[in-house]
């Protein structure tokens, strides 16, 4: 074990850290990262196969995990949920909200039920975990709130009003938690990654006329390639370390440059 390991594994030594959306893509880089780092990773999500997929990963190689099957659109389910992570740790010392989904829906054909399950997922989940979780960290005054937003929060793109709307209001959330939960030790940040490989944008990354506005000769990504979720995962840890205790209510793009 080199330098940097023996680092890493101290910095989230025996903490408690809920990953909601953790089975895959940039939710699973933080959960298996946070658990080489020796966090207790309890991770959250609809996709049960995946997660226990990722689980047995983790443990395979040395680290705690744990599996809650959650659909954050329920309050029953987040509720039960938050509930087993204290059954089995007693606390929660950070909580990570990664879920979301992102489908590429022209204004004028996004319907209803498209609207509301995006909203659902993305934003009105994180409230219903939130309203979880926190009242515990206040208890303990102490606690790390991070919201996985987006470039989209701040720079709308076309085909996505949905899911532009949702991501702004996370960061909003988060903004607001950082203002009210500041005085009980809570920091609340959000992290806006640009354009990701993941399941999630596998339908964009092969859609010639949307990828055409990601060429590098372009320049619209300076770093010249589209990010992975491992290019997510050291930041998020970064937000929710005692290394950032003086950070609260930022968004930190990670982009490779895009809104330079």
């Amino acid at each position: 074990m080199h330098g940097l390991d023996l680092v890493e594994t101290r910095r989230f030594r025996g903490q408690v850290v809920l990953v909601v959306g953790g089975a895959q893509g940039i939710g699973r880089a933080i959960a298996v990262r946070l658990g080489r780092e020796g966090a207790h990773v309890v991770i959250a999500d609809i996709d049960r196969p995946m997660m226990d997929a990722t689980v047995r990963d983790m443990c395979s190689e040395g680290s705690y995990a744990r599996a809650s099957e959650c659909d954050v659109r329920s309050s029953s389910q987040v509720q039960n949920t938050v509930q087993q992570v204290l059954e089995w740790h007693g606390h929660i010392d950070v909580l990570m909200y990664v879920a979301g989904i992102a489908p590429a829906v022209p204004f004028l054909d996004v319907t209803q039920e498209t609207w509301d399950n995006t909203m659902d997922t993305n934003l009105r989940g994180a409230f219903l975990v939130s309203k979880a979780v926190i009242p515990h960290m206040v208890a303990r005054n102490r606690g790390k709130l991070v919201f996985m937003a987006s470039t989209n929060s701040w720079d709308a793109e076309a085909q996505y009003a949905h899911y532009n709307a949702s991501k702004a209001g996370l960061y909003l959330l988060a903004k607001t938690l950082a203002r009210e939960l500041g005085p009980h030790g809570i920091n609340s940040n959000a992290l806006g990654p640009g354009l990701i490989k993941t399941r999630l944008s596998d339908s964009v990354l092969k859609d010639a006329d949307f990828m055409s506005k990601y060429d590098p000769a372009k320049g619209l990504i300076p770093l010249g390639r589209i990010g992975t979720p491992e290019d997510i995962a050291g930041p998020a840890l970064f937000l929710a370390s005692e290394d950032a205790s003086y950070v609260n209510g930022v968004l930190l793009f990670v982009d490779g440059g895009q809104l330079a």
